[in-house]
């Protein structure tokens, strides 16, 4: 599978119970999305996932489990520790008003008409997710803004052209670090 077909939507980070059950870490919004999904793929590299099919999967406390078809006992689990679970693309249920956190790495980022860098990660902090966008080589002072993906702020989002136009609101100086 290539990197384009898949999507990585969370980790497996242990192993629960003497059945064979894994503990999952979800990247999916809200966490149990990561249930809905009938075939992972797993692996430590995307080249070399192999596809499980999903028996079960469930929240348990603040985390979640998952029974996958083939793996029946505590060291058969073990065994997939630390990998990265991944999705087919097509899979995934995208709203209009939605974006793969993937499609937005590398958009490059402009403030009235100029480009002031690129997006090089997102991070999600519960209340609102934060674009973190890298200027450029020729700005003025290097540096790091965190900006916050809000209606506010992001005035619109060109996933074909790789364009995502912003409005800095007043005090948002304080989301800029220059680089030292």
């Amino acid at each position: 599978m290539m990197s384009d077909t898949l999507l990585h939507v969370g980790t497996i980070l242990g192993v629960h119970g003497l059945k064979g059950t894994v503990t999952v870490y979800s990247d999916t919004r809200p966490a149990s999305g990561i249930a809905g999904y009938a075939c992972w793929y797993l692996g430590d590299k995307l080249q070399e996932a192999k596809p499980y099919k999903v028996i079960r999967c469930w929240q348990h406390g603040k985390g979640m489990l998952a029974e996958l078809e083939g793996i029946e006992s505590r060291d058969q689990a073990a065994l997939l520790k630390r990998s990265k679970i991944w999705v087919e693309r097509g899979a995934v249920d995208v709203q209009d008003d939605e974006y793969l956190w993937d499609t937005l790495i590398g958009c490059k980022v402009f403030h009235h008409g100029v480009q002031m860098g690129h997006v090089v990660a997102l991070e999600g902090y519960g209340a609102q997710d934060i674009l973190v966008v890298h200027t450029d080589e020729n700005a003025d002072q290097q540096g790091e803004w965190l900006l916050p993906f809000t209606a506010q702020v992001i005035q619109g989002v060109d996933e074909h052209a790789q364009r995502i136009d912003i409005e800095l609101l007043d005090g948002m100086e304080a989301c800029f670090t220059p680089k030292s």
